[in-house]
């Protein structure tokens, strides 16, 4: 995280810091990085009042609703800015929050968009701490263009211990995206205090009543073939055996989960993408499965067409009114 150039965090509706800001202030003081403050708000009732008293009642109750949350954002631009880092501040009526922060990151072209994400809490459940990703998340999950880290609301400051999870078993786009991931895992390694693993599942498991024959021997075969690529893939980004760590489960986000908790693991990166030739490793079936297992920070990065890929489909897409406020850059 040596290189960014911005960050974009998209803030609370009330500005209060959260764990994300936090993430991106330590990586931006590393850095240099502008940090880019936003948030992205509505409030229905402002729209029927346009229907009701007229547009331009609507337009002036807007404009205080902006100016009130621009005014909490530009207090604490102020405090960062005090504090060596450069700021820029803006506010937007969004109805879509979702659309209106991945229509900002194609305007901004941030190099990592950092947010806050909830958890859940209920005593000795053991849904209790898993990440628990709002419908609007899930949206800027699968729409996103940029780098999107997702902060715990316990995480540290900085993680430690990071784990790249991969599929080694695909190739092309797909295995092209492995790399991307492993980059940006490393990138994420603070000096010597941190510790970088790499992670694959073989899913394919035998049946229990075939220890012996065809189905035994090919599963054998598929289980070799799956740790040699995966010792390859390690060897080419010069990680040592002791950082490699696989395991076979019929579901990998299974897989994925058990190592995380196994090694104490404070952020998994893994791909995420529509692409649906890549959908065993991204953001498909398993991605999904693997967030809702989840209790520490994910990076989930994009294929390096993915602006690309998500070009068609938006411009399909209804537009949604995005009004905001003037932004402010204070250094």
């Amino acid at each position: 995280m040596n290189t960014l150039r911005t960050i974009l965090v998209p803030m609370a509706a009330d500005a209060l810091p959260g764990r994300a800001l936090h993430r991106a202030m330590a990586y931006a003081r590393r850095s240099g990085a502008t940090l880019h403050l936003e948030i992205f708000d509505h409030y229905e009732p402002i729209d029927y009042a346009g229907a009701v008293f007229g547009v331009e009642v609507a337009d002036r109750a807007r404009r205080d609703f902006l100016d009130e949350r621009r005014k909490a954002l530009a207090e604490v631009a102020r405090g960062l800015a005090d504090n060596g880092l450069t700021v820029e501040c803006d506010v937007s009526w969004a109805r879509d929050p979702a659309r209106a922060i991945v229509a900002r990151m194609k305007a901004l072209r941030p190099d990592l968009v950092i947010k806050d994400i909830d958890c859940e809490v209920g005593g000795d459940s053991l849904e209790s701490g898993r990440l628990r990703p709002t419908s609007a998340d899930w949206k800027l999950i699968r729409l996103a263009t940029a780098p999107l880290m997702l902060v715990h609301p316990k995480s540290k400051l900085e993680p430690r211990h990071v784990l790249a999870a991969v599929d080694v078993a695909v190739s092309g786009m797909a295995g092209a995206l492995n790399d991307l991931i492993m980059y940006a895992a490393k990138a994420c390694i603070t000096g010597d205090r941190g510790s970088l693993s790499l992670g694959s599942v073989f899913s394919c498991l035998p049946l229990g009543s075939y220890d012996a024959g065809f189905i035994a021997n090919t599963w054998e075969l598929m289980d070799g073939a799956h740790a040699e690529q995966l010792k390859r893939f390690a060897g080419r980004h010069q990680l040592k055996p002791a950082q490699v760590l696989r395991t076979c489960r019929l579901e990998p986000a299974d897989g994925i989960a058990a190592l995380v908790a196994q090694n104490d693991i404070d952020l998994v990166v893994i791909g995420s993408s529509y692409h649906p030739a890549i959908d065993r490793l991204l953001f498909g079936s398993t991605a999904e499965a693997l967030l809702r297992r989840l209790g520490c920070d994910v990076l989930l990065i994009k294929p390096a067409d993915f602006d690309l890929q998500s070009e068609a489909p938006a411009k399909r897409a209804r537009r949604l009114p995005l009004i905001r406020s003037r932004p402010d850059t204070i250094v």
